[in-house]
């Protein structure tokens, strides 16, 4: 395994908590275990996501690992409930999964690492300690997912009409596609109403068309968008040639020899794997100021 050099020594943890959330009891019981035995104490205990979210804030534990499924939500949107309460908090998503659909979910929600259940012990304990010491902290188990060579599908390519909206209209397009009214888009995007209508002329004009049925069947017929799309579907994406830039983005994300990144250059990164994942979907890339 890779040295961590600059990762302190598990002593100068003392005292300092770990939350643990999943709901079978042996799991939790078996990393409290491996937790304790190196000098780390345990914070609090949840099976479930909504006490999860309720506790942790509270205690303020120094770290909090999620099962990624729980039974009343998933460890991704736990992270972002904790994300919100309180951005000190540092949460790491676990998985039985080795696909990068976790992977991507955990990246998204502002996670520092996601630990793999086929990993052993020691291996666990050594991603802990390196969240713990304010590095990222991803399992190795998922990069020969990530490295596997991506199959060409020859996808026709997107009419060519959707191409010339902006990021955002895109967005409230693939909304029209799937039914929503303009205050249900709005809501989705965190944008004032009036302005998704705006966004809604401007598609139209920019498409040619008079009715946003019309627009919805568009949207639906030629990225065949699903309501709730598979972040690992881009490897069947109609724009292959920009396939490489995810797997970059995740590379990027999950590796070792970066110094510790901050809150900034990780939301940075998240940005720019969301950025990947939207143009792998419509074909747009996005250019963000600096």
């Amino acid at each position: 395994m890779m040295a961590d050099p600059e990762v302190r020594p598990h002593d100068s943890y003392a005292g300092r908590g770990v939350y643990l959330v999943d709901d079978h009891e042996v799991i939790r019981r078996g990393l409290r275990q491996l937790i304790e035995s190196d000098g780390l104490c345990i914070a609090g205990e949840s099976g479930a996501a909504r006490e999860a979210v309720r506790r942790i804030p509270a205690l303020r534990p120094e770290l909090v690992i999620l099962d990624d499924d729980l039974p009343d939500g998933s460890g991704a949107d736990v992270c972002r409930a904790i994300a919100a309460a309180d951005p000190g908090i540092r949460c790491v998503l676990m998985t039985g999964d080795s696909d990068e659909a976790v992977l991507i979910d955990s990246i998204l929600a502002g996670a520092w690492g996601c630990l793999s259940k086929q990993d052993d012990s020691s291996e666990q304990l050594r991603l802990i300690r390196r969240a713990l010491a304010g590095h990222t902290a991803y399992s190795g188990w998922f990069h020969p997912v990530l490295l596997a060579p991506c199959p060409l599908l020859g996808h026709a390519r997107a009419d060519d009409r959707l191409l010339s909206l902006s990021r955002q209209e895109m967005t409230a397009a693939i909304g029209m596609g799937r039914g929503l009214s303009n205050r249900q888009i709005s809501q989705e995007m965190f944008l004032a109403e009036k302005t998704v209508k705006n966004m809604v002329s401007s598609i139209l004009m920019k498409l040619g068309m008079t009715r946003r049925t019309e627009v919805a069947v568009l949207v639906t017929t030629t990225l065949n968008h699903p309501e709730h799309p598979d972040d690992n579907g881009y490897r069947s994406s109609r724009f292959p040639n920009l396939i490489p830039e995810v797997t970059a983005a995740l590379l990027n994300c999950t590796s070792e020899t970066r110094t510790m990144p901050t809150v900034e250059e990780q939301a940075g990164d998240a940005d720019r794997l969301a950025d990947a994942l939207t143009a792998t979907r419509t074909g747009l890339t996005v250019t963000r100021p600096h």
